[in-house]
C-alpha cells in the first residue's frame, strides 16, 4: 500500500509502472494523448490496468522480436547497463519471480509472465500496489489469461472481463456483437440438446474467449499497439 503522506513514485503516478518511455508514435490503448501528457519523458495512462497492459505488450515484444526469454535477456534489454545497474536489476526480479536470471521462460505463459512483470513493477516503482484482479486485467487486454482454472471459474479473469466491459466503447461492443453473431447461432441450434447447467458453461465460455480475441485483434484493426 502506498504512503498517503508521501509522493507517489513517478510510474505509479502516470499509471505507467513499468515506466515506458514517452514516444508519439507508440499509439497505446488507453494512453493520455501526447499533447496533455503532464510527464514529457514517459507515457502516461488514464488507468494503471492500461499501463500494465502495455508493460505485458512490451515485455512479449521483446520475447517474441529480440530473444528475450530468460529474465537477464530481458533486463539487458529493458535496463541497459549504460543507464541501469543491470546486474541489480536481474538479482531483484529474479528473486522476486522465483525464476533463475538464465532460465528460459516463455512470456506468453500467464504463470511466467506475470511473477517478472509484478517484480519489475516493485524494482521500477520501490512498491507493488495493485491487486491481482488490477494485475489480470492488464494481462486479459494483452491476451494472457491464467491457465490453471476453466475460464468461467477463475475470479481475477472474471474481475477483468467486468473492467474491460466498463471501459471498452460502442465501436468495439458492436464489433464484439458481430464477431459473436456466427457462434450465438450455433449456440441456439443446440441449446435445446444442452441442460441448463452445460448450457451457461458453454455460452460463459464462448463470450470469455470472444473478449479475449477481440483484446488481440482490436491492436491492428485500430492501428494501436
Amino acid at each position: 500500500m502506498t504512503n498517503p503522506k508521501q509522493p507517489l513514485p513517478r510510474g505509479i503516478k502516470n499509471n505507467n509502472p513499468l515506466n515506458i518511455r514517452l514516444h508519439p508514435a507508440n499509439n497505446w490503448q488507453g494512453r493520455v494523448d501526447p499533447s496533455k501528457n503532464t510527464d514529457g519523458a514517459f507515457e502516461q495512462f488514464i488507468d494503471a490496468v492500461w499501463g500494465i497492459r502495455a508493460g505485458a505488450r512490451n515485455i512479449i515484444f521483446h520475447y517474441d522480436r529480440n530473444g528475450a526469454d530468460s529474465i537477464r535477456k530481458l533486463v539487458t534489454l529493458w535496463a541497459p547497463p549504460s543507464e541501469n545497474d543491470t546486474s541489480g536489476y536481474v538479482r531483484y526480479v529474479s528473486g522476486g519471480s522465483g525464476f533463475q536470471p538464465d532460465q528460459e521462460i516463455d512470456f506468453h505463459k500467464h504463470e511466467h509472465l506475470k511473477p517478472v512483470l509484478v517484480a519489475m513493477i516493485r524494482i521500477e516503482n520501490g512498491l507493488q500496489p495493485y491487486t491481482d484482479a488490477q494485475i489480470d486485467a492488464g494481462l486479459v487486454r494483452a491476451g494472457v489469461l491464467a491457465p490453471e482454472r476453466p475460464l468461467a471459474k477463475t475470479r481475477t479473469v472474471k474481475g477483468g472481463q467486468a473492467a474491460a466491459a466498463g471501459t471498452i466503447g460502442a465501436a468495439t461492443v458492436e464489433a464484439l456483437r458481430e464477431t459473436m453473431g456466427p457462434m450465438q447461432e450455433t449456440l441456439f441450434k443446440i441449446a435445446p440438446f444442452l441442460d441448463a447447467a452445460k448450457w451457461a458453461l458453454l455460452t460463459l465460455t464462448i463470450t470469455g474467449l470472444g473478449v479475449m480475441l477481440w483484446a488481440r485483434i482490436d491492436d491492428r484493426r485500430k492501428g494501436l499497439r
